[in-house]
């Protein structure tokens, strides 16, 4: 709350220094009351009473005002200073310092806020009414200062009821920003810290994929290396797809949990509405609920078109009969979309083997017509191809040295049975020639 400072028969109600410097023509710090220098007192403070804004060294203020109240030791100041309202300044300008406590003290008082008036004009003309009041205090003549003290003290205490309830609402509103600074640092450092941690998580992940690879690979049967490693690729793109989109799910929870609140000014009596686009406008502009929280329904498999070319359908679109009833083109074209993807991405043969879900049969879908297409691929695809290649050359050199073994150990028996057959052919006549023989008989 304000407190009128006390005042002398000569004096106003808030003193102004007579000379802001404490440095004396040499322009060494010095007392003005004692002369002692800082140079021969090292631990010398400087401190002022608010009551006429005097500074005095600490040593003359324990000297003076260790018994009691006494009169400030300037010459023509009158002012009667207590020892427990000195302080040291802020500020090394002491008229600066004593306009700061000024506005803070005016402030206090007049700590209305802009959702207490129902027009932008209102609370424009309080605050003129408050800055004016503020500069007759701090630069106004002695009768100015003597009016606004006057009337800041009637203003306290016509409206102290109001000012209380303004001070805890104040008080609760810088306690709660405090709390969410704290909130968002302790957020930040959080995010930072998973942002490691899923960092190293995901490195260890690649390495064990990358050895899980190897490992099917090794296990898989002949000529169906290029598959089990393409169908492995489309898993992993099917994981890395459902992290991104949780992610993002996260990241967009933690941006609506922020709780940001605009005040702005009082809703006028019964309207709803705020006066100069208050909160709303931006109610209005908030847009429809949507009770799916703006989630994407549609297919990644697939992107659904306009129109498809289909003869059966030529009849529903030239005659209007069919539609009539509510028939929907559109409707029948994502029903057999939908039945056409479903299923494709699961593999029941491979899902009794390893108990695992199968892959996304889009992506295995799409990295097949790439490849076949021989479109360009990053750098982890030209890698992981080149893996591949590698595997099945590998593959294809057991084959074909498996096949050359086994036609060296079946050689030996089946070339006397060649031979054999070679030789009855040449022995046996020829049945034309005999024919024409038996002929000229």
């Amino acid at each position: 709350m304000s407190r009128k400072p006390t005042n002398s028969a000569h004096g106003g109600p808030i003193a102004a220094p007579t000379s802001s410097s404490l440095t004396n023509p040499s322009g060494e710090e010095q007392c003005p009351i004692c002369k002692t220098l800082r140079y021969m007192n090292k631990s010398m403070r400087f401190l002022i009473n608010p009551e006429c804004y005097h500074a005095l060294c600490n040593n003359c203020v324990d000297r003076l005002f260790e018994n009691g109240p006494n009169q400030c030791p300037y010459i023509g100041c009158h002012k009667t200073l207590r020892k427990k309202a000195f302080r040291e300044p802020t500020f090394g300008d002491l008229s600066v310092e004593r306009e700061v406590d000024i506005r803070r003290r005016v402030a206090a008082v007049f700590n209305k806020a802009e959702d207490e008036f129902e027009d932008l004009a209102s609370f424009n003309e309080y605050l003129e009414m408050v800055e004016a009041l503020t500069m007759d205090l701090v630069y106004g003549a002695p009768r100015d200062q003597a009016a606004a003290e006057e009337k800041l003290l009637q203003w306290e205490e016509h409206h102290r009821a109001e000012i209380e309830r303004n001070k805890r609402a104040g008080e609760k509103a810088r306690e709660s920003t405090r709390r969410q600074i704290a909130a968002e640092q302790e957020a930040a450092r959080q995010r930072r810290a998973d942002a490691a941690r899923a960092e190293e998580e995901e490195k260890q992940e690649r390495v064990r994929q990358r050895e899980e690879d190897l490992d099917t690979l090794a296990r898989a049967p002949q000529g169906q290396a290029a598959r089990v490693m393409l169908k492995k690729r489309g898993q992993h793109r099917k994981e890395e797809l459902a992290a991104s989109e949780a992610a993002a799910l996260r990241r967009a929870a933690a941006a609506a949990g922020g709780g940001l609140s605009i005040r702005g000014l009082k809703k006028k009596g019964g309207s709803g509405e705020a006066a100069g686009g208050g909160a709303g406008s931006a109610d209005a502009d908030s847009g429809p609920y949507d009770p799916f929280g703006r989630l994407d329904l549609r297919s990644s498999r697939y992107e659904l078109q306009k129109e498809y070319k289909n003869p059966f359908l030529d009849g529903a679109r030239r005659d209007h009969k069919y539609t009539a009833g509510g028939y929907d083109l559109q409707e029948y074209y994502a029903r057999s979309m939908f039945e056409a993807f479903a299923g494709l991405a699961v593999f029941v043969g491979d899902e009794k083997e390893t108990g695992r879900v199968g892959v996304d049969f889009g992506d295995v879908a799409t990295e097949g017509a790439r490849m076949a297409a021989g479109q360009v691929d990053g750098p982890a695809d030209q890698r992981a191809k080149r893996e591949v290649g590698r595997e099945m050359s590998e593959i294809k050199r057991e084959m074909d040295r498996g096949a050359a073994e086994a036609g060296l150990k079946r050689e030996p028996s089946r070339t006397p049975v060649v031979k054999k057959e070679e030789e009855d052919q040449e022995q046996k006549p020829e049945p034309v020639t005999v024919k024409m023989e038996v002929d000229d008989y």
